[in-house]
């Protein structure tokens, strides 16, 4: 699913969670949201299904729990919260575990409840970009700019495959994780909400901390490429660059090699810089891709479908 999610000026908080919760949990027309949605600006997409089911509408005070089932294990979930609470912000916080009836979760992903590191929503009227699957959910956020340093990069909860060989359904470890690409470009750091350490204990919090990489790079902050692909019969293709899970420079704990690719699951990559302007439409074979931005620059793209 993707979505072109447009909100009235003096949006309420109810109602901007309330769509945001429809719209990932398989709404198919606009024209079904709250008076709060400008139908007329907003665009939705829904040849792929968004795939989450509303696990509890009560989580807390504006939020809302949903879940999604993991790719080889369709009986255990992904968790992600909802959040608009605080004002000028909505949150996406991610958990191992939800209990509806308690109304709380086990291991939530290291700054997945950060303000720095969510989307922004505004009083004005603004626009909310939302791509989600069974396998993802991700958010980007405009109020007055794009991909900026406090708020509203790209971010969001993706699966990955499961690559090492002890990391089995079985073996019960999340293969999933919070990524905000500002955080991830910078200093390569992303956070599952558990994962397996060289160690008898298991990392969780910031201890869970991992590394986003991708092709021939330790993480995507090290990728400076400018260019585009000759196609060998005078043409140019974007490459797309696959994103994994390692724990690269995480310490003597950290397993070397990757632990799986979100891409393959997520269609969410890297592409090289300078090629695209933000929110810029291109086609790779069957599939439109639409081009995302962080604080330095316009370095991602995700499935519009």
């Amino acid at each position: 699913m993707y979505c072109k999610y447009v909100y009235k000026a003096a949006a309420s908080k109810a109602n901007i969670l309330a769509d945001v919760v429809q719209l990932l949990t398989g709404e198919t027309s606009l024209s079904n949201l709250s008076s709060d949605c400008n139908v007329g600006a907003s665009q939705l997409v829904t040849t792929v299904a968004a795939g989450w089911t509303l696990h509890d509408a009560s989580a807390a005070t504006n939020a809302r729990c949903i879940k999604a089932p993991l790719a080889d294990e369709a009986t255990t979930f992904k968790y992600m919260v909802i959040d608009t609470n605080t004002t000028g912000y909505i949150f996406g916080k991610v958990y191992e575990t939800w209990n509806a009836t308690a109304h709380t979760g086990t291991n939530l992903a290291y700054t997945s409840d950060s303000s720095s590191y969510c989307q922004r929503i505004s009083t004005s009227s603004y626009q909310l970009y939302i791509f989600a699957s069974p396998r993802s959910i991700l958010m980007f956020s405009y109020t007055g700019s794009y991909g900026s340093s406090t708020g509203n990069s790209p971010s969001g909860v993706f699966e990955r495959t499961r690559e090492m060989a002890w990391d089995t359904p079985g073996a019960g470890y999340p293969p999933y994780a919070h990524i905000n690409f500002y955080q991830a470009n910078g200093s390569g750091v992303i956070y599952p909400p558990r994962t397996k350490r060289r160690s008898t204990t298991d990392g969780t919090g910031a201890t869970a901390v991992c590394t986003l990489g991708s092709t021939y790079v330790t993480h995507p902050g090290t990728f400076a490429e400018t260019g585009v692909i000759t196609d060998g019969v005078g043409g140019e293709y974007v490459p797309l660059l696959p994103l994994i899970m390692t724990r690269w420079n995480c310490g003597t704990t950290a397993y070397p090699g990757g632990y799986g690719n979100f891409s393959s699951l997520c269609h969410t990559f890297m592409i090289p810089t300078g090629v695209f302007a933000v929110l810029d439409e291109f086609q790779v074979g069957s599939e439109t891709y639409i081009a995302l931005s962080t604080s330095t620059g316009v370095k991602y793209c995700a499935r519009k479908a």
